[in-house]
């Protein structure tokens, strides 16, 4: 079942390695022009072409001088934007070793990989079309059992997901985006139809009257995401100055730049999807960056007594980088960091008590990514 889901994807690399230089946005609907704030749904693996891991939900925005070249503001958001997750279609790895399971006679050892692509399909008069593909998939090396059931904790857990991604830019400034999905987050993918689930964000963004600033208006919908409900998105774009921009309401976000060389990012989605990024250019190529990020995945288990039921697995992290801006597109990010407050455990929503409760004593971990970045 797998395997062809890495040969699909190896092929849509293939393919957007062959569209470089070409972006899928027409020239007014391209998304790095600052200010700009990214998202991705909570609890999934980033979005091509946006991402833990986005795509952009705010286009261009013209500044009274022209923004720094590409090449420089790669670096500013550190490893994936202000949301964390991937920023492009790519590769990365990270490696959890083995802590003790508090309350269990065992160790628990992870190994993470994930990857994403995208093919742009449509670009003209009527905005942009993108076909995404992404898939995770995490192993586990462990002995540990869920205690309420006493079921074997999973082997390997697997987030699949193929996408449609649309952005449709209007003469008077508003922009419509839709940013679709299906896929299975489970130890068992597509296995059956309660595996399968549909992902939705929809919104617009409208100029505010000071042509500065904007509104945006839309939903998110995620049944694996941290509220499997839907969620409005409303927030005030206050684009204060060129070093300073805050994303006023649902989903929240802040970049502030008191150097031309420091930027500072701030994002929170709810209910547990937050994370506090400072960055640090050493160069035009280099940069290191630090801060602190909440990372919230859910799956369903084919074996769960209660269909309803996710299983979460939760984690807060400092983490710290080097990034490596190679070429034009490329970027290569080498992570470390302390992993506490590991948690998994099934539950209707992640507000609810979980049960089958796993926790993880606290440790390092490393992690290597390589993006296309646009």
């Amino acid at each position: 079942m797998t395997r062809p889901i890495w040969v699909l994807l190896l092929l849509m690399l293939a393919l957007t390695g062959r569209s470089l230089g070409q972006s899928p946005y027409a020239p007014s609907q391209h998304p790095s022009a600052e200010p700009s704030y990214a998202y991705s749904p909570p609890g999934e693996p980033g979005l091509p072409w946006a991402e833990p891991e986005a795509v952009e939900l705010a286009p261009e925005v013209v500044l009274p001088e022209e923004p720094p070249p590409k090449e420089q503001r790669r670096g500013r958001q550190g490893k994936g934007g202000p949301f964390g997750g991937s920023a492009g279609p790519g590769y990365g790895v990270e490696w959890f070793p083995a802590q003790p399971v508090q309350g269990q006679d065992v160790d628990f050892q992870l190994f993470e990989q994930n990857a994403s692509a995208g093919l742009p399909i449509y670009r003209g008069d009527y905005g942009t079309a993108v076909l995404t593909v992404g898939v995770q998939n995490t192993h586990y090396f462990t002995d540990a059992v869920l205690p309420d059931t006493g079921r074997a904790f999973p082997d390997e857990l697997w987030n699949v997901k193929f996408g449609l991604t649309y952005i449709r830019q209007f003469d008077s400034g508003s922009s419509l985006g839709i940013i679709s999905s299906v896929g299975s987050a489970s130890d068992q993918p597509f296995q059956s139809g309660d595996e399968i689930n549909l992902n939705l964000i929809s919104f617009l963004r409208k100029p505010a009257w000071n042509e500065r600033d904007a509104w945006m208006f839309g939903v998110m919908y995620s049944p694996t995401g941290s509220l499997n409900f839907p969620v409005p998105i409303i927030a005030y774009e206050w684009n204060r100055s060129e070093s300073f921009q805050m994303n006023l309401g649902i989903p929240f976000s802040m970049t502030w730049r008191p150097r031309e060389d420091w930027t500072l990012n701030l994002a929170y989605v709810p209910l547990t999807n937050g994370s506090v990024m400072l960055t640090h250019d050493l160069a035009e190529d280099w940069h290191i960056y630090g801060g602190y990020k909440s990372v919230a995945q859910s799956y369903f288990l084919s074996d769960r007594v209660d269909k309803d039921d996710r299983f979460f697995s939760l984690q807060q992290r400092l983490v710290s980088g080097i990034r490596w801006d190679v070429g034009k597109y490329g970027a290569l990010d080498l992570s470390t960091g302390y992993a506490f407050d590991r948690r998994y455990g099934e539950g209707e929503n992640q507000g609810s008590t979980l049960h089958d409760e796993v926790q993880v004593e606290p440790g390092a971990f490393i992690g290597l990514d390589f993006r296309l970045l646009f």
